[in-house]
């Protein structure tokens, strides 16, 4: 084999070799395969990364053979953190996960704690992620499963909630009698702030409303659809 086609790595003091075969299979737009991009990184003798060599180790290996061992020593989610920063995520979820298979059905992953109550709505989120409601509060989990902040409706009762993309949440609420509540609005799935409120209005008057089920028309196309109590029976609003 060509020495050039040989690349090393000191990553965090510690030294790789492997070629630009392996480095191809991790994708032109990760971090490792951009390395072969002569007009991007110009050819160098060794490429210093200044991140957890265990990590990288075990990504360098599921490149060269396509399957995933994490050792005993790496935190798997350190591990995710570490592809997510070379780019190799859907690398490590594609080996860890496979392709979907409805007769193979397994437990990935549980999240402990106690909640209030049933659960009336859980969806997956674009990036792997998930929110589920309970009675007037929606708990947020990114595509690791910690949880982020979560969103209270202040005793609303959320019906249905929805991603708009993998930083919004919709979410559908209950009108509360002599309140001037419920309805649907738009929250940031990392942090839980109010985006947008969408509003029903009657002779030009705001009127508050309960919003139910959800639809989300697609990924290009933004509109959004929900059952709502009132004059109409749909909503759309976009």
């Amino acid at each position: 084999m060509a020495n050039r086609d040989r690349v090393r790595f000191n990553v965090g003091g510690q030294l790789f070799e492997t070629t630009s075969t392996t480095l191809a299979n991790a994708g032109r737009e990760s971090m490792l395969g951009a390395l072969l991009d002569e007009s991007w990184n110009p050819g160098q003798p060794e490429y210093f990364i200044d991140r957890n060599p265990a990590c990288f180790s075990t990504l360098l290996d599921l490149l060269r053979t396509g399957a995933l061992h994490i050792p005993s020593n790496v935190p798997e989610k350190l591990l995710y953190r570490e592809a997510l920063y070379y780019g190799l995520l859907d690398h490590v979820r594609g080996a860890k996960w496979g392709p979907f298979d409805g007769n193979t059905l397994r437990l990935a992953d549980s999240v402990p704690g106690r909640a209030p109550g049933d659960g009336t709505a859980i969806r997956g989120a674009p990036d792997g992620g998930c929110c589920v409601a309970h009675g007037s509060v929606v708990h947020v989990y990114n595509w690791m499963l910690e949880e982020r902040r979560p969103i209270s409706l202040d005793y609303q009762q959320v019906n249905d909630v929805g991603y708009i993309d993998a930083n919004s949440i919709v979410i559908t609420a209950r009108e509360r009698l002599g309140k001037g509540d419920g309805g649907m609005a738009v929250f940031s799935a990392a942090t839980g702030e109010l985006r947008h409120r969408f509003r029903v209005e009657h002779g030009r008057q705001p009127k508050s409303f309960t919003a139910g089920a959800l639809s989300l028309a697609g990924l290009d196309d933004h509109r959004i659809f929900s059952s709502c109590k009132g004059r109409l029976n749909v909503a759309s609003c976009s």
